[in-house]
C-alpha cells in the first residue's frame, strides 16, 4: 500500500518538466555566465575551444522563466506539426485495419509460442530507423500502433513503450550513418563522412542484442504473471480501445495498404539520407501517403479528414512535451550558463590517462545530455572541445566520437529533458518513477556494454576506416 501511495504520488511528467525549469531558471541566479566565441568553419558555427571567457550575469527571472516555454514550443513547433501530421497518418493507415491484420497473420503462420518474433521484427524496424537516418522523433507518431499491439499480443504498456523507444535510442546511439551525430562529429573531426562504419556496425549489432533481450525477458515474465508488470495497479482504461480492437481477415486490400504505408517510409527515409528532406518535406510524404492509402480502403473524403484530425489530437498531449522540453534549453540559454557547464566538465578531462578519458567523456557527455537533449546541439558545443582534448592526450579522435555517441544516446532511455520518451509517458500515463524501475536495469547493463565496447576501441586504436 505504501509504495502504491508512493507511485500514485510520483508528479505528472508535465509538473516534472516544468520543475526542471524553474531548477535551471535558479541556476541562472547561481552558476557564473560564461560563452565561447563561435566560429565558422566548413559552414557550420562551432567552439573555438580556447576562447572561454566569463560574461556579465543574465539570470532568468519570474516572467521570463514563464516566456521560456512558449518559447520552447515555438522553437520546437515544425518538430511539433511533423509529429502530429505523421500521428495523424499513421491513425489513419491502422485504422484500416490493414496493419493489424497482417500482425495477427504473421502470428498465425509463425504460431502463438513465437510471437515474441512479432516484437523483433518490429524493433529491429525501429533499430534501422535510429541508427541511419537518424530519426529519433519518428517514434512518437507510432505510440498508439505499437502499444495497441503489444497489449493486444498480451504484454503490458511498458513493453508497447520499449520496443519502439528503446530500438529507435540504440540505433541512434550506435548511429552507424547517424548524420546528426555521427556526421557532424567527423565532419568537426576532419575525419571522412562516416568512416569507421563497421565498428559503429558491430556497436549496433551488441545493443541491439541486449535491447532485444531486455525487453523479451520482462515480456515473458508479466506473461507467465502479470502482477509482476511494473505497471501492475496503474489505470489503463484509456488504453482499452488499443487493447480491444477487433482483427479483420487479412485481404488484398490490407496488402496495398500496407504497401502504401511500407512506399511512405521508404520515400521518407530516403528522402532523409539522399534528399535532405526536412520537417516539412516529410510531412508532406506522410500526407500524400494517408490520403493514397485512404482511397485504398474506401473512405470518402469526409472520413479520411476525420481520421486525420483523430489521429493529430491522440498524439497530441505528447507532441507538445517535446517544446515543453525545449523550454529547459532557452532557460539555460538566456542565462547564458551551458558553455560555463560545458567548460567544467573539460576542465576535468585533462587529468585523465587517455583509456580513462575515452570513459570519461563519455560520462561527461552523459551528464550534459541532460543539460542538451539534442545530438546536433551537443555536438556542436562539446566536440570542438573534446576533440582538442583527444588530441592532447593522444586518443584517437573516432574514439572520442563514439564517447560521445554512447554518452548522447543511452541517456535519452532515462532523462525526462528528452521528448521522444516524454512523449510515450504521457500518452500513456505512465508515471515518470515507473519508468526509471522498468530501464534502470537496461540502462546499468547498456552503459556497462558500452564502456566494455570503448575499452575495445582503445585497444584496438579504433580509426578512421
Amino acid at each position: 500500500m505504501r509504495k502504491k501511495m508512493m507511485f500514485k504520488a510520483f508528479p505528472h511528467a508535465y509538473v516534472l518538466l516544468f520543475g526542471i525549469i524553474v531548477l535551471m531558471a535558479i541556476m541562472t541566479w547561481i552558476i557564473p555566465a560564461g560563452e565561447y566565441a563561435r566560429v565558422q568553419v566548413g559552414g557550420r558555427t562551432i567552439v573555438d575551444p580556447s576562447s572561454f571567457h566569463y560574461i556579465q550575469r543574465s539570470p532568468v527571472g519570474f516572467f521570463k522563466m514563464f516566456v521560456a516555454i512558449p518559447k520552447g514550443i515555438n522553437s520546437a513547433s515544425s518538430l511539433l506539426f511533423m509529429i502530429m501530421i505523421i500521428g495523424a497518418s499513421i491513425q489513419l493507415f491502422d485504422s484500416t485495419g490493414a496493419i493489424r491484420a497482417a500482425v495477427f497473420k504473421l502470428l498465425d503462420i509463425i504460431g502463438q509460442q513465437r510471437k515474441s518474433w512479432v516484437i523483433v521484427v518490429i524493433m529491429l524496424f525501429f533499430g534501422c530507423l535510429g541508427a541511419f537516418p537518424g530519426m529519433l522523433e519518428a517514434a512518437i507518431p507510432f505510440a498508439p500502433l505499437c502499444i495497441g499491439i503489444a497489449l493486444a499480443l498480451g504484454y503490458d504498456v511498458l513493453v508497447g513503450i520499449s520496443v519502439p523507444v528503446i530500438s529507435i535510442v540504440v540505433g541512434w546511439t550506435a548511429g552507424p550513418t547517424n548524420p546528426w551525430t555521427v556526421g557532424i562529429g567527423q565532419n568537426l573531426g576532419e575525419l571522412p563522412l562516416f568512416s569507421g562504419l563497421g565498428y559503429r556496425l558491430v556497436v549496433f549489432v551488441a545493443l541491439m542484442m541486449l535491447a532485444i533481450r531486455f525487453v523479451l525477458a520482462y515480456g515473458e515474465r508479466v506473461q507467465r504473471d502479470p502482477t509482476l508488470s511494473i505497471a501492475d495497479g496503474l489505470d489503463m482504461s484509456h488504453l482499452r480501445d488499443l487493447q480491444n480492437m477487433n482483427v479483420e481477415a487479412f485481404t488484398t486490400r490490407h496488402g496495398l495498404i500496407l504497401l502504401t504505408f511500407a512506399a511512405t517510409i521508404f520515400v521518407v527515409v530516403y528522402g532523409a539520407i539522399r534528399w535532405n528532406f526536412g520537417f516539412f518535406e516529410m510531412s508532406a510524404v506522410y500526407i500524400i501517403g494517408s490520403i493514397i492509402g485512404g482511397i485504398i480502403a474506401g473512405y470518402d473524403g469526409n472520413e479520411i479528414a476525420e481520421k486525420l484530425i483523430g489521429g493529430g489530437q491522440s498524439i497530441f498531449v505528447g507532441a507538445i512535451a517535446v517544446g515543453l522540453a525545449r523550454g529547459i534549453s532557452v532557460v539555460m540559454e538566456e542565462g547564458k550558463i551551458i558553455d560555463t557547464i560545458v567548460m567544467g566538465l573539460a576542465r576535468v578531462m585533462d587529468f585523465l590517462p587517455s583509456w580513462l578519458c575515452a570513459i570519461g567523456m563519455f560520462v561527461m557527455q552523459t551528464f550534459i545530455n541532460f543539460f542538451i537533449p539534442s545530438g546536433s546541439g551537443q555536438a556542436l558545443a562539446t566536440l570542438p572541445i573534446a576533440l582538442p582534448v583527444a588530441d592532447i592526450i593522444n586518443l584517437n579522435r573516432q574514439i572520442a566520437i563514439l564517447a560521445f555517441q554512447f554518452g548522447d544516446g543511452l541517456s535519452n532511455l532515462c532523462y525526462p529533458t528528452v521528448g521522444v520518451l516524454i512523449a510515450y509517458l504521457i500518452y500513456t500515463k505512465v508515471p515518470f518513477n515507473r519508468w526509471l524501475r522498468f530501464i534502470m536495469p537496461f540502462m546499468w547493463s547498456s552503459w556497462l556494454l558500452a564502456i566494455i565496447l570503448l575499452l575495445i576501441a582503445t585497444w584496438m586504436d579504433y580509426g578512421p576506416f
